[in-house]
Parts: C-alpha cells; sequence; structure tokens
C-alpha cells in the first residue's frame, strides 16, 4: 500500500461516492491524539476551490507526482 503524498492526483475509492472528481493532493493531517485516520487536503478538479480534508482509506492514486 502507498503512501498518499502532496502532488498525487486521487479519486474517492467508495462508488457510493463516485462523483467521477479527480482532486490534486495538497496536505496531509496527520493522525492527532483522536482515532481519526489521516485527513488528505485536496483540491478537486472543477470542485468548489477549497480544501476538502477526506480520510485517506477513502482515496485511491490515479497518477502519483513525481
Amino acid at each position: 500500500m502507498s503512501v498518499i503524498k502532496t502532488g498525487d492526483l486521487v479519486r474517492m475509492k467508495d462508488t457510493m461516492y463516485d462523483s467521477k472528481l479527480v482532486g490534486i493532493v495538497v496536505g496531509r493531517h496527520p493522525k492527532a491524539v483522536s482515532a481519526r485516520k489521516p485527513q488528505i487536503g485536496i483540491i478537486w478538479i472543477n470542485g468548489s476551490g477549497k480544501v476538502d480534508w477526506e480520510p485517506e482509506p477513502w482515496l485511491e492514486v490515479v497518477s502519483e507526482s513525481r
């Protein structure tokens, strides 16, 4: 399993939320004192232009950054 990195292109894994959107990873919020999974900051292409924070397990890498 590869770690999602800044610059990667990602989309949602789950077809229940399949919006056909692809986004670029702009940051990671590390696991803090809570039991939550790390959150990945994404700007969705053709989205609102704002950073959305999604749980890492919900995402799949479409294209890795160099």
